[in-house]
């Protein structure tokens, strides 16, 4: 058989199409013999070609033939390929790494400016001075020393003849180990000032006038330092007054204040206090007063979101005004319910001997009179209810009521002619209440704070009535405290700006005071006081800074106590140093 190969094939296939082509070229340009070429001249007749392929090209199957390799007869080896197998010893040195950790870079430690030193100076010829020198970072102990000094050379009346101080030097302490805390302190306080509520025109000499406090003090305390199921916290301090009079005060106090806590809902708590006071002046050559004071009570969580404090409160003093017994017995009762988160609802039942001293009533009025008798308050109830609560992290609120029924309040009662620059203390011999609605709202953020608190005074006292029947004054007088206010507003403010500028201020408004001029037998009201005050900082750097203190900016001569009007407008200057 003929084979006949594909690309001889192929090669035929392409000459005979080449032969078609041309014959149908020839044929297409050859012209027409019939057609009239005056009709239809310059026209191509239509023409249909058909090319008919009817051959079919068969190619015959291939063969193709595999001849198989036959394998290859095995060769022996020679010599024979033999195998040993050896135990190789392999000894290698102990490899030792030098291994160089990563050491990173350590963070530095931010400065601690542990010293403060301020000075200023303003009108009314009043100069300030201030400083606070601490040990810095130690997690053991701290120590330091605190010197203050702001005094007025002159005042409203008279120039030097209202002029006043204070001074105040304290050295402080505390050592701390795994378990416990001591600590202690030295202070020695000096007030100084002028009875300058004489009659206006009256002449007076000036070192007649003058009354001074010298306050020695110490005290130290010790507690756990280790939270654990028991607290406790213990302290003791001795306080030494004298005054210009020669009168003096001393008052030995011990107070303990623990905690056992059962579990998670139940607490046991006890409260101590003791106080020894001793007292001379011109008229009391030694007088001895003591109050003993325990307060235990039990707190548990009665049920969810409720938490309730069942006790009692024990006092043992021996004030001899009126008929008093000795030992008094007061409920100690308390109650506090989570109405949502953040806000609280609470309510309380108690009483208690406040204590009185020649201390207490210095620090509240200078200008009271030498040789007066002093005696304690006693507080029979007090009930106290209101609303508590913080939202958002920034606003807190509260708002409430108390009432109070008392024994032995006392007032301020200024005297007559030349003694009328003087308050001597009465005590209401009836058992006069005392209510108190408050309402207190603030608001808080990393560079603005302001809080704010009103309350609403309301006393049901006769002591006008008492004090004037005394003196031989007739006449009706209406019921109401002396020389306590009726209502009380104040309201703190802070703005940082740029930690460059920090601006402060503070409204403090008084009203509804009243007091009885024996002079001319009648009760008086005394203006409303209202007191503005700007304080301005500005940072020169983090160490040092300058500011600038504006007082009594609406320079109000309003009157606290009867006759004595406050200094008006104070203006001070001063720079701050941190070290």
């Amino acid at each position: 058989m003929k084979t006949i190969h594909v690309k001889e094939l192929q090669r035929a296939i392409q000459s005979m199409a080449c032969l078609g082509f041309f014959l149908l070229l020839i044929f297409a340009s050859s012209p027409i013999a019939a057609q009239d070429p005056k009709e239809g001249q310059g026209e191509i007749a239509q023409v249909e070609i058909q090319i008919t392929k009817s051959k079919q090209i068969t190619l015959p199957q291939a063969e193709r033939n595999f001849e198989k390799i036959p394998p290859r007869p095995v060769e022996p080896i020679k010599p024979e390929i033999t195998y040993q197998f050896k135990n190789l010893p392999f000894n290698v040195p102990d490899f030792t790494p030098v291994l160089r950790p990563l050491k990173l870079k350590q963070e530095s430690i931010s400065k601690i400016y542990g010293n403060y030193v301020s000075a200023g100076f303003g009108n009314y010829t009043s100069p300030y001075a201030e400083a606070y020198l601490t040990n810095k970072r130690n997690k053991n102990k701290y120590y330091g020393l605190k010197f203050f000094h702001r005094s007025f050379g002159s005042g409203p009346v008279d120039d030097k003849n209202s002029a006043s101080g204070r001074t105040e030097l304290r050295l402080f302490g505390k050592a701390m180990s795994d378990h416990v805390a001591v600590g202690g302190f030295l202070n020695y306080e000096n007030t100084a000032g002028h009875f300058y509520g004489y009659p206006s025109g009256t002449t007076v000499d000036r070192s007649t006038i003058r009354q001074e406090y010298n306050i020695i003090s110490l005290g130290g305390e010790l507690e756990n330092s280790k939270s654990s199921d028991f607290k406790y916290n213990l302290k003791a301090g001795f306080s030494s007054l004298t005054d210009h009079y020669s009168a003096s005060e001393n008052e030995l106090s011990l107070n303990f204040a623990g905690e056992y806590k059962i579990d998670s809902k139940k607490k046991v708590l006890i409260n101590s206090d003791y106080f020894l006071i001793t007292r001379k002046d011109a008229l009391i050559n030694s007088n001895m007063r003591q109050i003993f004071k325990v307060k235990p009570a039990y707190q548990f969580a009665a049920i969810d979101k409720l938490v309730l404090t069942l006790g009692a409160n024990a006092v043992v003093e021996n004030d001899t005004i009126g008929k008093q017994n000795g030992l008094h017995v007061y409920p100690n009762l308390a109650a506090n319910y989570q109405l949502a988160p953040g806000v609280d609802a609470y309510a309380g039942l108690t009483g208690d001997v406040d204590k009185v001293s020649l201390h207490t009533l210095s620090r509240e009025n200078l200008w009271i009179n030498s040789n007066i008798a002093v005696f304690n308050t006693n507080r029979t109830l007090d009930f106290t209810a209101g609303l508590k609560g913080k939202l958002s992290g920034k606003v807190y609120f509260g708002a409430g009521f108390s009432f109070a029924n008392l024994k032995n309040l006392y007032y301020y009662q200024s005297g007559v002619g030349s003694n009328s620059s003087k308050f001597s203390v009465a005590y209401d011999n009836g058992n006069p209440q005392r209510t108190n609605l408050f309402g207190e709202l603030g608001y808080s953020t990393d560079d603005f704070k302001l809080n704010a608190r009103a309350d609403y005074f309301g006393y049901s006292s006769t002591i006008a009535s008492q004090i004037a029947a005394q003196n031989s004054i007739t006449g009706t007088f209406e019921s109401g405290a002396l020389h306590r206010p009726a209502y009380k507003v104040a309201i703190n403010s802070s703005y940082n700006i740029y930690d460059k500028v920090l601006l402060g201020v503070d409204v403090v408004a008084l009203g509804g005071i009243k007091a009885l001029d024996l002079s001319s037998g009648k009760i008086v009201s005394l203006n409303a006081a209202a007191d503005l005050n700007l304080k301005a900082n500005y940072l020169v750097s983090k160490q040092f800074s300058v500011f600038l203190t504006l007082n009594n900016l609406l320079s109000s001569n309003y009157q606290l106590y009867l006759n004595y009007p406050v200094r008006g407008f104070q203006a001070m200057g001063g720079a701050s140093w941190t070290f």
